[in-house]
């Protein structure tokens, strides 16, 4: 009975903790927050996708997609990967890509872009104009960035951690 009795205290004292570790950094499933909605950036804001002084000039074709419905950032071995789900204005979008903007104050700033169709596309429902596309943060990167802001058309979606 007593043997009971202490296993059962030391099982409740186990648990417990648990309460307080679930709360913390320790725990994978804490290390980024859901995402959440946040208002789209002027265009006055949005930095030229070329820098100054750079003389190779890369044309990227690529429009943003209309909106995100969800981000997730998931730790992995070598650093962390974000993964973004978007719609598109129409079915058929393709080569979509999480691209950088780079990271100021902590926040890394990327975009959601996908190439439109060639053809006349139908709109169809939003679950076939679903797209989506992940990007990769290296480790050492990782230490200096604290929240991922992912950027579409009309809306734009943040994780922080």
């Amino acid at each position: 009975m007593l043997r009971a009795t202490l296993l059962g205290t030391a099982v409740l004292l186990t648990l417990s903790g648990c309460a307080r570790i679930s709360e913390s950094r320790f725990n994978p499933f804490n290390w980024f927050g859901n995402s959440s909605e946040v208002a789209v950036a002027e265009p006055s804001e949005v930095r030229p996708l070329i820098p100054e002084g750079r003389r190779d000039v890369t044309v990227d074709g690529r429009v943003l997609v209309q909106s995100i419905t969800s981000l997730n950032v998931d730790r992995a071995p070598s650093g962390a990967i974000v993964r973004a789900v978007g719609v598109a204005e129409t079915q058929g979008f393709f080569n979509a890509e999480l691209v950088s903007r780079g990271v100021e104050n902590g926040v890394l700033m990327l975009e959601f872009r996908a190439q439109t169709p060639n053809r006349l596309e139908v709109p169809g429902t939003t679950r076939s104009r679903q797209i989506s596309a992940a990007y990769v943060i290296d480790s050492i990167d990782l230490s200096g960035i604290r929240t991922v802001r992912v950027q579409a058309a009309t809306n734009a979606r943040t994780s922080g951690r």
